[in-house]
C-alpha cells in the first residue's frame, strides 16, 4: 500500500513568507491570512506598508500560493496555467491573473524545509464565495449558465501542460480504490469500491462516445465568486486537466448537491438541479442521452474520490478542517444518491 503520511504541502512559518514577499516582490509588512487549501499554501496578504521594488500592489491585495512538491515539479504544468489565467481574464472570465516578481517571472521554484516549492502570486479576486451563500433557483441558474459559457471557452484553448495524470482527475478515480484502507469500516470500502468500479465499466469503458477538452476540474462553490446572485469568477486552476468536457457539468453538480447537504435536513429533491441543467445547455449545448446515462455515476464516482482523498490527506496534518468537510457530508449525499433510482435521478435532470 502507498505512503499515506507522505507530506507533500509545503512547510513553512510567517516570517519565511515575509521573507518571499520582500526578497521577490517587494512587499513589506503586509497584513497576512492563511486560506483553505488541500496540499498546497496559500496566503491571502492585504495592506502592505511598502514597496521597494517596482511592482505594483494590486488593491485587493494579494494570494502567494506554495504549490506542493509533486505539482512544483511539473514546470510544463506551471506555465500553462500561467497561460489559461491569461487566456480567460482576455476571454473575460475574471480569475487570478499573476503578479510578475522582480525577475519578469510568473513563479520561482524555493528549497524549502527540504522540499522544492513552486511559488506564484497572484491577484487576489475580491467577492463571497458561493459555500457562503444559501443556493437558490436564480443562484442555481446562474451557475448553469456560467459552468456552461466556461466549457464553451475552455474548449478553445489547451496546453500540452494540461496533458497530465493527476490523481484528482475524475478520469483517474480508479486509482484511489490503492487508498480505501483509510476508511476502517468495510461498508465503507465496500461502497467505495462498488461505485467506482461502476464508473469504470459505464463511463471509461465506452469514454469514445464523449468530446474531450481542457476543463477546469474542481468547480466547487469554494471556488466560485459570487455577488448579488451572479458568478463575478472562479479561482484556482489547480486542478485543470485535458479530460472529458461533460465532467466539469458533473463535478459542478456534484458540489452544488453537496451544498445543499450542509443542511442536516437536506434531501436530494432540496437541490436546483433542473435550473442548473436547463441553464447549462441553454449557455453550452443540450446534453445527449449518453451523457445523460452516466451523470449520476459521475457524481457519485467524485463524492467516492474526493471523500477517499480527503480521507488520506487528513492523516498527514489532523488539524486542516477543510481536508475533512466532504467527509461531514458526503456520507449522507452518497446514501441518498445510491439509495435513488438512476432513472428517477434522471428525471431531476431533465422535464
Amino acid at each position: 500500500m502507498a505512503d499515506l503520511t507522505e507530506n507533500i504541502s509545503p512547510v513553512l512559518n510567517k516570517d519565511q513568507v515575509e521573507d518571499i514577499l520582500k526578497n521577490d516582490y517587494g512587499f513589506i509588512n503586509g497584513k497576512l491570512q492563511e486560506l483553505d487549501g488541500y496540499d498546497d499554501k496559500n496566503y491571502h496578504i492585504t495592506e502592505v506598508k511598502k514597496c521597494i521594488e517596482e511592482i505594483e500592489f494590486p488593491t485587493d491585495g494579494i494570494v502567494i500560493k506554495f504549490i506542493n512538491s509533486i505539482d512544483s515539479k511539473n514546470l510544463l504544468f506551471l506555465d500553462a496555467q500561467t497561460k489559461l489565467t491569461q487566456y480567460l481574464d482576455h476571454s473575460g472570465i475574471f480569475c487570478p491573473i499573476s503578479v510578475l516578481n522582480k525577475y519578469g517571472e510568473s513563479y520561482r521554484s524555493l528549497f524549502i524545509n527540504g522540499k522544492t516549492h513552486a511559488v506564484r502570486v497572484n491577484k487576489y479576486i475580491k467577492g463571497e464565495t458561493m459555500n457562503k451563500v444559501k443556493i437558490n433557483s436564480e443562484i442555481s441558474t446562474n451557475f448553469g449558465l456560467y459552468v456552461g459559457h466556461l466549457t464553451s471557452i475552455l474548449k478553445k484553448f489547451d496546453h500540452d501542460g494540461f496533458h497530465r495524470n493527476h490523481l484528482w482527475a475524475l478520469e483517474k478515480c480508479p486509482e484511489v480504490l490503492k487508498f480505501v484502507d483509510v476508511f476502517d469500516q468495510e461498508k465503507q470500502r465496500q461502497t467505495i469500491i462498488t461505485i467506482i468500479n461502476k464508473f469504470q465499466f459505464d463511463v471509461l469503458f465506452n469514454a469514445d462516445q464523449l468530446e474531450k477538452s481542457v476543463i477546469h476540474g474542481d468547480l466547487n462553490m469554494n471556488n466560485m465568486i459570487i455577488k448579488d446572485n451572479k458568478i463575478l469568477g472562479v479561482i484556482d486552476v489547480g486542478d485543470v486537466v485535458y479530460s472529458f468536457t461533460i465532467f466539469d457539468f458533473a463535478i459542478a453538480l456534484c458540489y452544488l448537491i453537496l451544498h445543499e447537504f450542509n443542511d442536516n435536513n437536506a434531501k436530494l429533491s432540496d437541490v436546483q438541479i433542473k435550473n442548473f441543467v436547463e441553464a447549462y445547455e441553454k449557455q453550452y449545448r443540450i446534453l445527449n442521452d449518453f451523457e445523460i446515462s452516466i451523470i449520476h455515476t459521475c457524481v457519485c464516482a467524485r463524492i467516492c474520490q474526493s471523500l477517499v482523498l480527503g480521507k488520506k490527506s487528513s492523516l498527514r496534518d489532523l488539524s486542516n478542517n477543510y481536508i475533512l468537510s466532504t467527509q461531514k457530508i458526503g456520507w449522507r449525499a452518497l446514501e441518498e444518491l445510491i439509495n435513488i433510482k438512476e432513472d428517477k435521478f434522471n428525471m431531476l435532470l431533465k422535464h
